[in-house]
């Protein structure tokens, strides 16, 4: 079984602790001893500011931080211009026992950075 979310429209945020990206968020029914693979993929984000801007993205299983997490940086401390830095966590579970899960995707901001998603990014869940 596959689900899936995908944002639309224009998202950014500056905060330095995990903040949710609107829209992708997944719930998965009860469910006992599966393998669960989410995969965020952010085909096209960019971060802008002047102290070596970047992203960082990760995944909340029930509102608990996943260790695995995703980012970028640019290799000047002030870009003259922003590019696209495409980026794609994959995060593996086992569920242990019949529980029900909601996997949410988060992002932060990078030393001060305001990080942008103006293409569709996607969660997706593969059971």
């Amino acid at each position: 079984m596959i689900l899936f979310a995908q944002t639309s429209g224009n998202h950014s945020t500056n905060s330095g602790s995990w903040t949710p990206i609107p829209g992708l968020s997944l719930n998965l029914p009860k469910v006992a001893g599966e393998a669960v693979l989410l995969i965020l993929n952010v085909p096209n984000p960019y971060a802008t500011g002047s102290n070596f801007p970047g992203g960082n993205f990760g995944i909340e299983i029930n509102g608990q931080i996943q260790s695995p997490f995703a980012a970028f940086t640019y290799n000047q401390q002030a870009p003259g211009s922003f590019g696209r830095i495409p980026t794609t966590l994959c995060v593996p579970i086992q569920l242990s026992g019949p529980q029900s899960i909601t996997a949410t995707a988060v992002w932060s901001g990078i030393r001060g950075s305001t990080v942008n998603i103006d293409s569709p990014a996607t969660l997706t869940m593969v059971i």
